[in-house]
């Protein structure tokens, strides 16, 4: 992979392995360009499975392009498994894959719900009324 279009502070941030990397840097920067290149280098470089890799963004906007730049320097093979998603997307699938560790129940669609003895309750034993109002 080459990184020469990289600064030495970027190509560092992509090379890093072994230990947790903030990159932290202003707009325009190449923030986004140095994650996906990032994780390019991990499959490709590092040999880490895509399986073993989650990308997690603030927008659904920022996840689909993302999503799109990795493809765009992977082949489509080596970043199958991949997770890029919004940390609320990442935290409703774990919670809905992970539902009886937390004392939840899966309901119709899916939806990760809180079991009846797990809930909260309102005055006379009720279950709380969860309905906006």
């Amino acid at each position: 992979m080459d990184l020469n279009r990289f600064n030495p502070r970027q190509r560092e941030a992509i090379t890093h392995v072994g230990s947790p990397l903030l990159v932290l840097a202003g707009a325009g920067s190449g923030k986004t360009s140095v994650i996906t290149h990032k994780i390019a280098w991990l499959i490709q470089e590092a040999g880490i499975p895509a399986r073993h890799i989650t990308a997690v963004t603030f927008t659904n906007k920022a996840s689909r392009e993302m999503r799109e730049r990795i493809g765009n320097v992977a082949r489509k093979d080596q970043i199958r498994g991949l997770t890029v998603s919004t940390f609320h997307t990442f935290g409703l699938n774990l919670l809905r894959r992970e539902a009886a560790y937390a004392g939840l129940k899966s309901a119709a669609g899916g939806v990760a719900r809180p079991s009846r003895a797990a809930g909260c309750r309102a005055g006379g034993g009720r279950p709380a009324d969860r309905r906006a109002r």
